[in-house]
């Protein structure tokens, strides 16, 4: 390649050289000279060109494998971050049914340690009326025999004593057998209240148990009761109404731990009405089963009557302790609490 350059440079030393006419050979030659390095020239530049399209056409194919290289990388690319998030999804809903499936384990084992509290308290309460039946008919049984013995001792004095004695003492005889009989049919009464008694308690007690075992959907369990929070808002008589409607009434709270109980139920700083009224005579509150407020849990200054129009009681929580109370009007609209 470097002898070529040579040679053209030559050549072209020669075209440009300022021609010398001394004679028609010398111009003949320099005409063939020309001619010859044209052809050289044309050679190198055909050689050059095919030389220049092999290389473009190796190009042009490495491309074309670079090309689809970069196409299948990148369909394994979007193949790669599809299944990613698929397992991603996949991921999230499987913490999302283990988290709900432990809370329901949770709810579910508090729920059997309430129920087996109140089966061993049911228990207990069984056994101890079953005692008392027993006491009673043990003294029955005893009654009894008291009885068969006076009559046999009534039936010796008929021999024993004399027609007018006999007569005397039948009489004082015969009435206190009358007495007995008395006391034995008033024991019998006695007894079979008793067993109705237990019956209705065994009753009860199933009907209880039946009771604990569940509550309806959207309804929390607290001891033997269900409750529910609405999620909603009406006045006091429509929030009882709505109660009634689902075979309740507005929450009565006897006990600290319900109150507790309750207040878990809301939010921070949200209110709810509660089964508390002195509609019927002011001051004096009263739950809506007509049992008499005992235990309080009204927020210091309250009730106050505020315009002396606040009939109603709502349930406040409070981060601290175990919720407040606090009277209100009932036209206004508050959350509200059943239990059932």
């Amino acid at each position: 390649q470097l002898d070529s350059s040579k040679s053209i440079s030559s050549h072209l030393a020669l075209i440009h050289r300022k021609p010398t006419w001394t004679s028609l050979g010398q111009i003949i030659c320099l005409h063939n000279e020309r001619i010859i390095f044209f052809i050289v020239q044309a050679d190198q530049l055909q050689s050059s060109y095919e030389t220049l399209t092999a290389e473009r056409e190796q190009l042009e194919a490495r491309l074309t494998n670079l090309t689809t290289e970069k196409d299948q990388l990148q369909q394994s690319y979007n193949s790669l971050t599809t299944d990613r998030d698929q397992l991603n999804a996949t991921l999230n809903n499987v913490t999302t049914e283990k988290d709900r499936l432990k809370a329901i384990y949770d709810t579910l084992s508090r729920g059997s340690d309430q129920l087996k509290t109140s089966y061993n308290n049911i228990q207990r309460d069984l056994e101890s009326l079953q005692t008392n039946h027993n006491n009673l008919t043990k003294s029955r049984d005893k009654l009894q025999a008291r009885y068969s013995t006076l009559q046999r001792e009534k039936d010796e004095l008929q021999t024993i004593f004399q027609k007018e004695r006999f007569k005397t003492s039948y009489k004082t005889l015969h009435e206190e057998n009358e007495q007995l009989q008395t006391n034995y049919s008033s024991l019998v009464k006695v007894k079979d209240e008793l067993q109705k008694t237990v019956d209705k308690v065994k009753r009860e007690m199933f009907l209880e148990f039946l009771f604990i075992l569940a509550c309806k959907t959207g309804w929390q369990k607290f001891d033997i009761g269900c409750y529910f929070v609405s999620t909603w808002k009406k006045n006091w008589t429509l929030s009882r109404q709505e109660c009634i409607d689902m075979g309740a009434d507005l929450v009565v709270i006897d006990s600290r731990d319900e109150q507790a109980f309750v207040k878990g139920m809301l939010k921070s700083g949200q209110n709810a009405w509660i089964g508390l009224t002195d509609s019927l005579t002011e001051g004096t509150w009263m739950w809506v089963d007509g049992t008499p407020v005992t235990t309080t849990y009204w927020q210091p200054g309250q009730p106050n009557s505020f315009n002396g129009n606040q009939d109603c009681g709502e349930i406040l929580h409070r981060s601290a302790g175990v919720g407040e109370w606090n009277d209100d009007g009932c036209f206004a609209e508050q959350y509200w609490i059943c239990e059932n």
